[in-house]
């Protein structure tokens, strides 16, 4: 039984084949021509027939050659694409991701970016880490985390992030409240009503704690807690306020579970930033995973940020 050809045999044949010359073929692989004639005999032996006509000028295919190159031709092509896709496959992306976001924004953005990463990126896995903003940058700077979402400070910023956009803070309230019933307040009107915040370290604590010195009002902080959903849920029941991103109450304030107003005069606006681990350099599974956390946040955020609409207010 003769054996079958290998793919550098059906090769060579498109090459004498384009080439049209034994003399050619022999000098672009930069062998003898008798090497070619032999290897060409060896190809027609094993289709039991030859398939180039000799000419004055070199050879030709024949009608059964002619009949076959197509198909050869589209054979070996698509072997080449399934090297070049084996390659690309090795090279993916792959490997764990630890990844931090803020409460405030995970559950508009984890799954829109696990969905994506599954789709485009298998090889990729997420190990999701959320919570308030304090505890994912402390995260991130003792190397327990690759890449987190948070917010930090307006004012004295580390420039250590990849800023994306600025978060509006609102004053929220249970429903029915009258504080919260406007579409803004003056940070003055704090003065002195009960609030529920994160336990220190809370980089806000500082600012809350700066403008309330230079307005000269007291922060009467009742309860500290370092769950946003409880927060949230002590808020609901009434008898005390909290101070969050916009994005975190905007689900609740569309459905009158709770009402939320702007704090100006002066605004609370926190920078979002992306930041990658200072511990090592990014593998690139992270450089994938931040470019994804990037665009999501990049296309989420005016509707994440945007001013709450009175027809969400009871």
């Amino acid at each position: 039984m003769t054996s079958p050809l290998s793919i550098d045999q059906w090769q060579l044949f498109l090459q004498i084949a384009e080439c049209g010359s034994l003399t050619d073929t022999a000098a672009a692989r930069d062998v003898a021509q008798s090497a070619i004639s032999r290897q060409l005999g060896a190809i027609e032996r094993a289709c039991d027939g030859k398939l180039f006509e000799r000419t004055a000028r070199g050879v030709r295919l024949n009608e059964v050659g002619q009949r076959l190159y197509p198909r050869v031709k589209a054979w070996v092509q698509a072997g080449q694409r399934l090297t070049e896709d084996a390659t690309v496959m090795h090279q993916e992306p792959a490997g764990l991701v630890r990844t931090g976001i803020i409460d405030s924004l995970a559950d508009a953005l984890c799954g829109p970016i696990y969905e994506e990463l599954e789709r485009t990126f298998p090889k990729v896995r997420l190990h999701l880490v959320t919570g308030m903003s304090g505890r994912v940058s402390a995260c991130l700077e003792r190397g327990e985390l690759d890449i987190a979402l948070f917010s930090e400070n307006t004012r004295g910023r580390s420039g250590k992030g990849d800023g994306i956009a600025t978060m509006p803070h609102v004053l929220i309230g249970a429903p029915g409240d009258r504080l919260t019933s406007q579409a803004s307040i003056p940070f003055d009107l704090l003065h002195d009503i009960p609030l529920v915040v994160p336990g220190r370290p809370y980089a806000f604590h500082h600012v809350l704690e700066h403008w309330a010195s230079r307005r000269g009002i007291h922060l009467n902080i009742k309860l500290e807690c370092d769950s946003l959903h409880l927060q949230k849920k002590l808020v609901a029941a009434g008898g005390i306020y909290a101070i969050v991103g916009m994005s975190a109450v905007s689900a609740e304030v569309a459905q009158h579970a709770l009402q939320a107003t702007r704090i100006v005069q002066p605004s609370l606006d926190r920078n979002i930033v992306l930041r990658l681990s200072p511990h090592a350099a990014p593998t690139e599974a992270c450089q994938v995973v931040h470019a994804v956390i990037r665009r999501h946040v990049e296309q989420a955020f005016p509707s994440l940020a945007q001013g709450l609409p009175l027809s969400a207010r009871p």
